[in-house]
């Protein structure tokens, strides 16, 4: 059984590197608008067995509980590659056969580039814009694998696969590409098609329910 695993940062403390564009509620109502449609699309993918959100609070929790996944709470932990790790533990526990992880920053996912992923055994990963982060990747079988999310993680990851001897597939997916990170990375989503639009005006409205509670 394939297992997937989504780690969401606070939304508080999510997208930084966007604060010259965004203030801090507008950064928090673009990160929950890209985790929710991330959860929705491995949701709706055919061929997993079970999902598990690795988060840090009760607001991801209960976005990830409402999507339908085993909810792992585990604030303690430092970065993506142990919140991953912590979930494929977990996975393995449950009977995983094949682990499968998605960047909660994501927002252009749709099951079907999901279900291309998850067809061959190996390592198979989907890069960043720039070719060098890991955006997605799945491993089958389930075996102990180092994690090394993060700067040049993708040549990391194959290094790492090399040594364990696993045959390493790299799918070149423009929407899986698209992690939402930096200001160039909202202008590509921005210009990038509808799709993109629509998570800028889910966020907006977003902010603009927030404003008006507030107000």
């Amino acid at each position: 059984m394939i297992h997937a695993v989504v780690p969401i940062k606070s939304f508080r403390s999510a997208k930084t590197r966007l604060s010259p564009r965004l203030n801090e509620e507008q950064r928090a109502c673009l990160a929950r608008a890209c985790a929710r449609r991330v959860l929705a699309a491995v949701a709706a993918t055919d061929g997993i067995g079970h999902r598990i959100a690795v988060v840090e609070d009760a607001e991801t929790a209960d976005l990830a509980a409402r999507a339908h996944f085993e909810v792992l709470v585990r604030p303690d932990l430092w970065g993506q590659s142990a919140t991953v790790d912590a979930g494929f533990d977990l996975a393995r526990e449950r009977g995983a056969t094949g682990l499968l992880t998605v960047s909660a920053d994501v927002p252009l996912t749709q099951p079907r580039d999901l279900a291309e992923l998850v067809r061959e055994t190996g390592l198979t990963m989907v890069s960043d814009r720039e070719g060098r982060g890991t955006n997605a990747l799945y491993l089958a079988p389930a075996r102990e694998f180092r994690l090394h999310f993060g700067p040049d993680s993708l040549s990391k990851h194959r290094r790492e696969a090399d040594l364990a001897g696993l045959r390493v597939r790299v799918v070149d997916n423009e929407r899986l590409r698209l992690d939402v990170d930096t200001p160039d990375d909202l202008d590509a989503l921005e210009i990038g098609g509808p799709e993109g639009r629509e998570v800028l005006i889910e966020a907006g409205a977003a902010y603009r329910d927030l404003l008006r509670e507030e107000a």
